[in-house]
């Protein structure tokens, strides 16, 4: 009996002592679990990062097999804005690829992604890189200028979109043509592409010729990044549109999208951004998501005119705040558009040139009050004379500036109250 009982006690203490190990075991793989999450995921310290990445993306597979072999499909729901910043329901996010045309960089593609998470529609739109608009504090230039004039960053361009739209821009990304290039080359090697007209150039900064024929075909990543990021003089609107379409068909299959934490984690540092990986991913899965039937593309609306002896484009400031309410998901100052009151006084002695001058103007954004001859018929330059340093004022006075292809704009001390703006129109406008 006593042999009997000293068994017992021993297995008992055994017993005991597995559990003890074991439960050590189990502490030092938590800890283990710990210090690999921390390193990995937290800290990203190399090899740890790596093997972190893997982990989660065989998890992120072992997710999708279980959920394709789920037999009822789960109801559709509002994706997570977890991407979105901190407490907003809405974003806008910039997007800028650039061009290495000659020794400076140059922006050809210019995008304003918006999503309301709220209604779960999003928007993509698209501005010419021709597009003449008012640059804070330098006048009037084109989109496509801004990065040389702020000597390759992309704060000018950013503040330009933010008035011209009245948003706040929350995220950008500014990347190359060779990022472009670079990226879809690592989705495949071919693309297929609906190309809507008869296509053929040679870009001068990726040194590709392009050379299609109208309808669905192959094109390679290399050829892609430039039919998506380059376009001759006077083809900006064409460039507009072939972004347009692509998008349209490629965003929702983009190889991409198989495993886009590792793409996005791989790529991210080619792009000059303010976005986490995070925010990457979900901008990118959210948009490839939605569909047709809640994402809108749209290119702003504009009016072709002729400066400085060539054609560009500038906003259709009539159409601009319906096109607003339409594509912008979030809040935007911009309201209809007032006429500034405008004086014509004729500095030069050449019959007609008030209506000349008028016929140049966009008559919806100006309203001619008063026209005259001024005080002599001597006046070598023409000069357009500005009453208040209001934002909205000067911006016309540059915009007449450049519809005449002709003077210059000066502040004056306000000396009559008919007009917020007076035209002396001198003998340089003639001699055009």
């Amino acid at each position: 009996m006593q042999e009997y009982s000293g068994y017992r006690v021993q297995k008992r203490r055994s017993s005991k002592r597995k559990q003890k190990r074991g439960w050590r075991l189990l502490a030092v793989v938590a800890v283990v679990l710990v210090v690999f999450v921390v390193l990995g995921a937290a800290v990203r310290i190399w090899p740890f990062d790596a093997a972190w990445d893997g982990t989660a993306d065989g998890l992120s597979w072992l997710g999708r097999k279980v959920k394709s072999l789920w037999p009822f499909e789960a109801e559709e729901r509002t994706p997570s804005s977890a991407f979105l910043p901190e407490g907003k329901k809405s974003a806008n996010y910039l997007l800028v690829v650039t061009k290495q045309v000659t020794d400076e960089p140059v922006s050809t593609v210019a995008m304003v992604a918006s999503y309301d998470s709220q209604s779960d529609t999003g928007s993509l739109v698209y501005l010419p890189n021709d597009l003449l608009v008012n640059v804070p504090g330098l006048g009037m230039d084109q989109v496509n200028n801004l990065m040389v004039l702020d000597e390759g960053r992309i704060g000018m361009t950013l503040v330009t979109v933010q008035n011209l739209l009245g948003i706040e821009i929350d995220r950008y990304v500014l990347m190359t043509d060779r990022d472009v290039r670079i990226m879809l080359n690592q989705m495949g090697p071919d693309f297929v592409a609906d190309i809507g007209t008869k296509t053929t150039f040679t870009d001068p900064s990726l040194g590709t010729k392009v050379d299609l024929d109208p309808g669905v075909q192959e094109i390679s990543g290399s050829a892609l990044a430039s039919y998506l990021t380059y376009a001759p003089a006077g083809k900006e609107i064409e460039l507009c549109k072939r972004d347009q379409e692509f998008t349209s068909d490629f965003l929702p299959d983009s190889p991409g999208l198989a495993d886009p934490v590792r793409f996005v984690t791989k790529n991210a540092d080619l792009l000059d951004t303010d976005a986490s990986n995070r925010e990457l991913q979900g901008i990118w899965e959210t948009f490839a998501r939605l569909g047709p039937e809640k994402l809108e593309q749209g290119i702003i609306p504009v009016k072709e005119f002729k400066f400085e002896q060539t054609r560009v484009h500038r906003v259709d400031q009539e159409e601009l705040p319906a096109f607003i309410r339409k594509y912008i998901k979030t809040e935007s100052s911009k309201s209809e558009p007032r006429r500034i009151k405008l004086e014509i006084l004729n500095g030069n002695g050449v019959p007609g040139v008030g209506e000349d001058v008028a016929a140049r103007l966009d008559m919806q954004r100006f309203q001619v009050i008063n026209s005259a001859n001024a005080d002599n018929f001597e006046h070598p330059d023409t000069v357009v004379l500005v009453y208040e340093d209001d934002e909205d004022v000067m911006s016309a006075a540059e915009e007449i500036v450049a519809s005449l292809e002709t003077g210059r704009v000066e502040l004056r001390p306000r000396t009559q109250d008919i007009s917020e703006i007076t035209i002396i129109v001198g003998k340089d406008y003639a001699q055009k």
